[in-house]
């Protein structure tokens, strides 16, 4: 990305949260930049809002360059909210509770206004205990796993999602976890299907997180989902704008870390002081666990490092082997999805065991 967009990406970044001193004049080549970035980072329906409410100036051209961007992106959401309307629809046929995570939720319950807030998938969260009964359920509508996991059983108990892919190429990320690793394993499960924030889409009635639990989820995503970008900070800043520091208290006890919080909070601030004051507040006397903090180095290396972390947290002899083997000895299918051979795999792991290259 080119470095002097920065500035105007970190505003964009707190569109509508905070005072926008003066307008920004974009010239055409940076309007064509900010549109060409990946649609993760959600830049051309900010831009366009900003464009809409004359925070940012550019010519007519690059006007209508913007504008195209940005209907790409809601014709893109009108036709995931249809998947997703089909997804919810199928798995309750089949009596799988099921949340809507991230995209359309933080769009429709708390960004100033749906067309601010784009979306590349459908995000649903289902029980733990139905990962592999809800996936063969939408098996029935055409959507299969896009990659074998490592084995169904080990899946079944350790995977954070299963991404399934639709005839039309329309991924769903099928979750049973809130996050990967340690920390999602911690989160009580049961906690986020006890309450929910209702809402409609198309005129018909879906349920995702509750207030708080959105707040924390998004940072979450931030902090530990590996490759954070504009739309991440905004989800933080934005959802931390209406939460309240003390709401923090109760979650502890379903098993969130503070310290995965704070750490999110900084990242989305960047030193810019765009964080809500009261969090600033709650940031400046908070202390961290050192065991959680050392946890979250894990979340910065490879799938081998998180493994090894969440096999050094599981408990008894039996479950750690059942762990291990899993990925010792992954499915044929497994492993001809990552084009791999199993000796090539078996000696990968012995020179990784070793601290090897």
């Amino acid at each position: 990305m080119n470095e002097s967009l920065r500035p105007l990406i970190d505003r964009l970044a707190a569109l509508g949260l905070h005072e926008w001193a003066e307008p920004v004049a974009v010239s055409r080549e940076q309007t064509v930049a900010l549109c060409g970035m990946a649609p993760h980072e959600g830049i051309a329906c900010l831009l366009g809002a900003a464009i809409e409410r004359g925070f940012v100036v550019v010519d007519s051209e690059s006007a209508d360059l913007v504008v195209a961007a940005w209907a790409e992106r809601m014709v893109s959401a009108v036709q995931l909210d249809c998947v997703m309307l089909a997804v919810i629809a199928q798995l309750h046929k089949h009596g799988v509770p099921v949340r809507v995570l991230k995209g359309v939720a933080v769009a429709m319950l708390d960004e100033s206004d749906t067309s601010w807030r784009s979306y590349g998938d459908v995000d649903v969260l289902v029980p733990p205990n139905r990962l592999l009964d809800a996936a063969a359920a939408l098996a029935h509508i055409g959507f299969r796993p896009g990659a074998d996991p490592v084995g169904k059983r080990w899946a079944a108990r350790h995977t954070k999602s299963i991404t399934l892919v639709g005839e039309a190429g329309v991924q769903i990320d099928l979750h049973r976890l809130i996050a990967a690793g340690p920390f999602g394993t911690r989160v009580r499960a049961q906690c986020l299907f006890e309450q929910g924030h209702s809402f409609q889409v198309g005129g018909q009635s879906v349920v995702a997180l509750s207030d708080v639990h959105r707040f924390v989820h998004a940072c979450y995503h931030a902090a530990l989902g590996g490759n954070p970008g504009t739309r991440h900070r905004r989800d933080v800043l934005l959802l931390a704008a209406s939460t309240d520091p003390a709401s923090l208290e109760q979650l502890v006890s379903e098993g969130w870390s503070t310290t995965v919080v704070a750490n999110a909070l900084r990242w989305a601030d960047g030193g810019a002081r765009v964080v809500p004051g009261r969090w600033g507040t709650w940031l400046s006397a908070f202390v961290e666990d050192p065991a959680d903090r050392d946890l979250l180095r894990a979340y910065g290396g490879s799938f081998g490092d998180l493994a090894r972390a969440e096999l050094r947290l599981t408990r008894g002899v039996f479950a750690k082997a059942r762990f291990a083997a899993a990925l010792a000895w992954p499915s044929r299918a497994n492993l001809a999805a990552r084009h791999e051979r199993r000796r090539d795999h078996l000696r990968r792991m012995i020179r990784a065991g070793r601290g090897g290259g």
